[in-house]
């Protein structure tokens, strides 16, 4: 809702929603004792994952003429991003697994 509220403010062509999870970001690391039901917020969101979905869906039934002529363009777009995403993600994972598996290993030693 913050986010949403400083777009609204300064008339700015960011979504509210991301920049409300960019401001997110940035205070949840300077939160000095953490919080305490973060995981049970997280479970809620990813059981719900699917609901945020249907505002877009809901918009492209509604304009599917606007959206008709570059559907095609528009499914492969969708598609390489997805990839792109998908790669990424697995690039980071390892990374950090690699980093992580060492600090484990001497935590385990006798």
């Amino acid at each position: 809702m913050l986010g949403t509220l400083v777009v609204e403010l300064l008339g700015l062509s960011v979504p509210g929603p991301v920049l409300g999870m960019l401001l997110f970001l940035l205070v949840l690391p300077a939160m000095s004792r953490g919080w305490p039901d973060l995981e049970q917020v997280t479970r809620f969101f990813l059981a719900n994952l699917s609901l945020l979905f249907v505002p877009a869906a809901v918009g492209i039934v509604r304009h599917l003429g606007l959206v008709s002529p570059i559907l095609l363009q528009l499914l492969v777009v969708l598609l390489v991003s997805l990839l792109v995403g998908l790669v990424v993600t697995a690039g980071v994972f390892a990374v950090l697994a690699r980093r992580i598996a060492p600090a484990r290993e001497e935590e385990l030693e006798p």
